[in-house]
């Protein structure tokens, strides 16, 4: 489900503030946050500690951690299983656009070829936002933190989405065209957005959770994308006794222009103005999208994508760190008139070569 914090959230006192702290749910998360920045952003980091159950009650989701922030001037490192997850490097502005990550992860998306019908599904549908009334009534309001979920109508009955990592030969050049590249283990980068982004690690360990509650009415109510003025980071967090059980898929996806003149005039399918994302026309009577699902590996390394990136990360299983923040969301649910039960994925494996 989304793990976007609901912007503009209600502002708390200090003694319900110590209540807050109190509940079950935030007994899972231990930060790395310093108390005065856990107490500056309180208001906004208590909407995404959640504990998200099935009809029983079992938790299905919980927060495990908060890490960062990530600064608006900091050169970074991420590490898995160090005593800080989110190393600062250097905290001096970086002048040249060109070293910052999200004009890398422009750049990429700018040059990068469509993927081969074979690593992508392409779908005809209608995004709906819940403000201009895709709204889904039945779903929980836990569900999704940033608010209303709107209703992404697609006009077909059947989805397979494939699946690669990063052993097959496209894996990188697939993941450009969507704005989005992998940073290696212990990798120095500089983002250069400019709001604080913290790490909320999501666990997800217990079976059931997309059956049991993403695609159940009383939680996600199905399958949800979504894109915001932010750039996220996905960072597999296991420990060394939980890596071959966690597993880290994202899917992506991207509008499909409408002839050669509008791929050529947009460098990304939505524009941000660091407050919103404006969706490009595409073809206005029969709208197009592209989604493919990645597998990041659990060496250490990250997956970063550009700012206003259609994704979903539901297919997760185990401890991954998301980078977030605090700007409003556009979320909605694949459907056609009811949650589809009919999604699958799949892996898309090399080729084998012919030997000689």
């Amino acid at each position: 489900m989304s793990h976007i914090l609901k912007s503009g959230s209600t502002t708390y006192t200090p003694e319900q503030r110590k209540q807050l702290l109190q509940e079950p749910r935030w007994a899972y998360a231990k930060d790395q946050v310093a108390p005065k920045v856990l107490e500056e952003y309180f208001d906004f980091l208590d909407t995404g500690v959640v504990m998200r159950g099935n009809a029983e009650g079992i938790p299905l989701m919980t927060t495990s951690a908060i890490y960062g922030p990530i600064g608006k001037n900091d050169t970074v490192l991420i590490h898995r299983g160090a005593e800080r997850t989110v190393a600062v490097v250097s905290s001096t502005p970086v002048a040249d656009k060109k070293k910052h990550l999200l004009h890398t992860l422009k750049e990429l998306k700018a040059g990068a070829k469509h993927p081969t019908s074979d690593l992508c599904v392409k779908v005809y549908a209608k995004w709906v936002s819940g403000e201009d009334g895709g709204g889904l009534p039945h779903v929980g309001a836990h569900a999704n933190v940033f608010g209303a979920t709107g209703s992404l109508l697609i006009n077909e009955t059947d989805l397979e989405f494939p699946i690669i990592d990063h052993t097959h030969p496209k894996f990188h050049d697939t993941l450009a065209y969507y704005g989005a590249k992998i940073i290696g283990p212990k990798e120095e980068f500089y983002m250069g957005f400019d709001k604080p982004l913290f790490g909320m690690e999501y666990d997800t360990s217990l079976p059931g959770y997309i059956q049991d509650y993403v695609m159940k009415p009383y939680g996600g109510g199905g399958l949800f994308v979504e894109h915001h003025p932010f750039p996220h980071i996905w960072f597999p967090n296991p420990t060394d006794q939980e890596k071959d059980t966690n597993i880290c898929r994202i899917l992506l996806g991207r509008v499909i222009p409408s002839n050669k003149e509008e791929y050529a005039e947009q460098i990304v399918d939505y524009l941000c103005d660091g407050e919103s994302c404006t969706l490009i026309a595409g073809d206005k009577t029969k709208p197009r999208y592209r989604f493919t699902l990645f597998q990041i590996p659990q060496d250490g390394s990250a997956l970063a994508v550009d700012e206003c990136t259609i994704h979903n990360d539901s297919f997760c299983n185990g401890k991954q760190v998301v980078f977030i923040a605090d700007t409003k969301s556009n979320t909605v649910a694949l459907r056609e008139t009811t949650p589809f039960k009919n999604l699958r994925v799949k892996h898309k494996t090399p080729p084998i070569k012919d030997k000689k």
